[in-house]
């Protein structure tokens, strides 16, 4: 399968939180679970593409089983490591939130770029958080503790032939999940909480908020769609488009987006932001970085469009 690209990269509570009431829930035992659970289950695992090549999970997803560890205190904030259930496994991340707090906070599902593992995101992470937010950050597959392995463009295709979900899909239910485990907890503010994500994070941030409208917005850094061509081949078409952020950037509206991109970036060329920027409606913002330092990913240049992207989206 040939694939006509630019860049084609896989690499894709009240009143005040006492960390003590943090919520803890352990998995239950498989064979707690009725006939009912079982239909709710299969029915919130889900997982389709049509023959325009959207992907779709069901809005109800059910509940996200977790469990937490204390994982350390700084800078007047609590950082837990979270493993969480989704498809075929369990997720790994952080979560990262201020000790106090006098209203409900909004939440951030931060999503790291291919092979950066939670801990390498964990600065940005706490960035985030000490504007009074709560961020959860994840290994996504095939990285850190959550692991297994990194499939290639080619057997993600052979999967979705043989109607098996493609590793790239699953990464989008992951960041689904992770929003889930957000809006239930008891500390953020449910209807102000967005996706971000660095490089291919930001792609499948886009992509998991075409899918779940009641996503607030999105905070995209270092990335663009695949600005692909259609092939003589509707299956091929509809599964590029199923994994192209471009193909999904126009249904955030009328929610917001901001794109944060670094004049020097290496891996993903201006223009290849800006293509991908072209295509999302109103109400949208492309913050531009023009530092010799600043390569792909997040620096210390985009802390000022950092803040202000998140006011934007936020509001």
């Amino acid at each position: 399968m040939k694939i006509k690209k630019r860049h084609l990269y896989f690499g894709i509570i009240a009143a005040v939180i006492l960390v003590g009431i943090f919520f803890y829930y352990k998995f239950p035992k498989e064979n707690q679970k009725t006939e009912k659970d079982a239909i709710k289950e299969e029915y919130s695992n889900s997982w389709q593409v049509d023959n325009n090549g959207y992907l779709s999970y069901p809005l109800d997803r059910g509940q996200v089983l977790f469990r937490r560890e204390d994982y350390g205190i700084e800078d007047n904030l609590t950082i837990h490591k979270v493993i969480y259930q989704s498809k075929n496994g369990n997720i790994y991340g952080f979560l990262v939130l201020p000790t106090t707090a006098a209203k409900l906070l909004p939440g951030v599902v931060l999503l790291p770029g291919a092979g950066v593992g939670k801990e390498s995101e964990l600065d940005l992470a706490k960035k985030i958080a000490l504007l009074d937010t709560v961020v959860l950050t994840i290994d996504q597959r095939g990285v850190g503790e959550t692991g297994g392995g990194v499939n290639s463009i080619e057997k993600d295709y052979l999967d979705f032939l043989n109607n098996k979900e493609p590793m790239q899909h699953l990464m989008v239910y992951d960041a689904l999940r992770a929003y889930d485990l957000l809006y239930n907890a008891p500390f953020v503010d449910s209807d102000r909480i967005i996706i971000a994500g660095e490089s291919l994070g930001g792609r499948i941030a886009i992509i998991a908020a075409a899918i779940d409208r009641n996503i607030k917005g999105v905070l995209a850094i270092s990335s663009s769609g695949f600005d692909l061509e259609e092939m003589n081949d509707t299956k091929v078409n509809a599964f590029l488009k199923s994994i192209d952020s471009d193909h999904y950037i126009d249904l955030i509206t009328p929610r917001k987006l901001v794109m944060i991109h670094s004049l020097n970036d290496s891996i993903i060329p201006l223009n290849s932001a800006i293509n991908s920027y072209s295509k999302a409606q109103e109400p949208k913002a492309f913050v531009l970085v023009n530092d010799t330092s600043c390569n792909h990913g997040y620096c210390d240049s985009m802390y000022n469009g950092l803040v202000e992207g998140l006011k934007f989206v936020m509001s």
